[in-house]
């Protein structure tokens, strides 16, 4: 991966900031030097004239920024084929009983196959929010040998989701989930001290942020380390807000304003703040959310498959909101292919929505690249094609069976593109996916290795998912549905 620069990547169709949506892409090249662009070229003279070690011609290609997956959960790369046919406080009751069975090492792998399926799938940067501090080193060595740019969001959290919903559990059920309970404040607080410490800006593409799993979640005393930590060590903060109908009817009942306008009143939105889901917000929070500059990231294709609802995107675009888009984990949303995410985002608000409505296919490919760098506090890094930004770069095989099209734009890009249309993948400079290969590390061997563990896996979880099991009735009366 010792490439030569500066290096030219020539005679391309560029997707440049403020591309119209089907106006044609434009012929051009990139120049890059180290680890950032260092100018993109349309005239030919210039691009004949620039001073290069390398020159790449990819004519037939198109160059776009990369992927940015703004909501994900890389510990799910692992639990594919498990529970997937359950609302998601139930389908939790699943993942949580897998998800005490991963050992370090089967975390690394869950980060290096989804890792893997990403970079083939043109993502270059992901933002994982992760459930696990304890074991938060496993993680992040992971990113650092993926080759990937990674937001790595540790959950802080206290409370459980039985607690808060109202839902009883014979007391032996209680003690089997809450076990040792929820780490001590200040113990959370020095363990994101020292992830930040040891983490923030390693490799030049690992970015910690703050991650509380949800507001509804956290205790008092932890939503005040949150605002507190996010200040003092300059964090960026992901959550997940009003993700379902059972997680809204708590909020409006419990605090005046919702689970927003108490968020409001702590002082923990602003404009640092990234909220995954938000499909349940009024109008009214859609507004507050607006006011304070808040990053919503929309997660269509999970919100699909766990009945959850749907984001009204059309209502947050109103309001000027910024909007990202996810995959969410594997065992919810399925591939962690953002082109799919796009589709998915691109079409669901047809069937109930005005034609001048829908959003167009130019706006969906802002909030898979720049949107998401919003989320993670990287906008004036990554996600656009622009002089001194970040070298994440897609090429894109604009000449096979499902991309060839009278014009090159980004209508076809959005609606036909994915894996298959992916011949090369670079983040920071350097190649990390190229003709069908993974670069950065072996991914043959990574496979091998969590099929080697498949079976301790689902041995050491079993007792874990009987529990689940049992428990799933118990949260049934959520799901009684009425006026929201």
């Amino acid at each position: 991966m010792n490439e030569k620069r500066p290096l030219l990547l020539h005679n391309a169709r560029l997707v440049v900031p403020g591309q119209a949506t089907r106006a044609e892409l434009p012929a051009g090249a990139v120049l890059i030097d180290g680890d950032r662009i260092a100018a993109v070229l349309t005239d030919r003279a210039e691009i004949a004239a620039a001073t290069a070690a390398e020159r790449i011609d990819l004519a037939g290609r198109i160059v776009m920024p990369g992927l940015i997956n703004a909501h994900h959960h890389a510990y799910g790369n692992v639990l594919r084929g498990t529970e997937n046919a359950l609302p998601l406080e139930q389908w939790a009751l699943y993942t949580v009983a897998y998800g005490r069975s991963l050992t370090p090492a089967a975390l690394r792998l869950a980060v290096l196959i989804g890792a893997a399926e990403m970079m083939r799938a043109g993502v270059t940067t992901v933002l994982d929010h992760f459930p696990y501090v304890r074991v938060a080193e496993a993680m992040l060595g992971a990113y650092e040998e993926s080759g990937m740019r990674a937001g790595f969001a540790p959950f802080i959290h206290d409370r459980f989701d039985h607690d808060i919903l109202g839902v009883a559990l014979p007391e032996d059920v209680r003690r089997a989930w809450e076990g040792a309970g929820p780490l001590p404040s200040d113990e959370v607080e020095q363990r994101i001290r020292a992830l930040v410490g040891a983490w923030q800006g390693r490799a030049g593409r690992i970015r910690i942020l703050l991650g509380p799993n949800a507001p509804q979640r956290c205790s008092p005393e932890l939503l005040a380390l949150w605002r507190r930590l996010a200040v003092e060590l300059d964090l960026h903060v992901h959550t997940h807000l009003l993700e379902t109908l059972p997680q809204a009817r708590h909020g409006r009942s419990t605090a005046p304003g919702g689970t927003v306008g108490e968020m409001d009143r702590l002082g923990l939105l602003n404009e640092r703040l990234s909220v995954a889901h938000a499909v349940w917000t009024l109008d009214s929070e859609r507004e507050l959310l607006a006011r304070r500059g808040v990053t919503v990231v929309h997660n269509p294709t999970s919100n699909f498959m766990l009945g959850s609802g749907v984001m009204p995107l059309a209502d947050y675009r109103r309001h000027g909101i910024a909007v990202a888009l996810g995959t969410d984990s594997a065992n919810s949303g399925g591939r962690l292919n953002m082109f799919d995410v796009m589709r998915t985002a691109l079409m669901l608000p047809r069937p109930v929505l005005p034609s001048r409505d829908w959003p167009e296919a130019g706006a969906i490919f802002d909030m898979a690249t720049s949107g998401g760098a919003r989320a993670l506090g990287l906008a004036a890094e990554t996600g656009q094609i622009a002089r001194g930004m970040k070298a994440d770069l897609v090429v894109v095989d604009g000449g096979g069976a499902t991309m060839v099209a009278l014009a090159p734009n980004l209508v076809g890009l959005v609606q036909h593109a994915g894996p298959e249309a992916v011949s090369a993948v670079m983040v920071d400079g350097r190649w990390v996916y190229r003709d069908g290969r993974v670069l950065a590390f072996d991914e043959a061997a990574v496979l091998a290795e969590f099929k080697s563990i498949t079976a301790e896996i689902t041995r050491a979880a079993q007792a874990d998912v009987a529990l689940a099991t049992r428990t799933v009735p118990m949260f049934e009366r959520l799901y009684e549905r009425n006026d929201s």
